[in-house]
């Protein structure tokens, strides 16, 4: 009886934690990890190693994205995916850095091919100039899965009162 335990045991715990693992709410929620990560720039890193966030980041998101920001008009719209990759080459090219830390997930919520992420994160854009983005906010992002994986529809953020 002790050996059946003693295999049984280790495989239902290790399939819990793959059915867990691959939960599609798990894998949305560590894609949009990786998509801040993709956003955040080191100070110290060089520029080959921020062009190869350009090629991640085109390949998290959809052939049309969606952004939205209250506070920011010259912001909203549908952009198309190369608008977005131009938008952050020249991020890449300009930011000193910048930082996206997620503060809290509030909701996660997949639905089909659809899932739903919001949460609090704790942004900063250093810009030689200025600093378009130092705070919380909330955001929003929507994702679709598609063939090769869960991609970018839209986001939506503002700052966190």
């Amino acid at each position: 009886m002790k050996r059946f335990l003693s295999i049984v045991l280790p495989l239902l715990l290790i399939t819990a934690l793959g059915i867990w693992w691959f939960s599609p709410t798990q894998v949305v929620k560590r894609r949009t990890k990786s998509f801040l990560d993709v956003l955040t720039l080191d100070a110290t890193s060089g520029k080959p190693a921020r062009q190869m966030k350009a090629f991640t980041f085109n390949g998290m998101l959809e052939e049309t994205v969606t952004l939205k920001n209250p506070s920011q008009e010259e912001l909203n719209g549908s952009l198309e995916r190369s608008e977005m990759e131009s938008g952050f080459s020249w991020l890449i090219n300009n930011a000193s850095s910048s930082r996206f830390d997620i503060v809290e997930f509030q909701s996660i919520h997949v639905s089909g091919e659809t899932a739903q992420v919001d949460f609090i994160v704790d942004a900063l854009v250093e810009l030689p100039t200025y600093r378009p983005a130092d705070g919380k906010y909330e955001v929003g992002l929507t994702w679709k899965k598609g063939k090769d994986g869960w991609r970018l529809s839209s986001a939506v953020w503002s700052e966190k009162k």
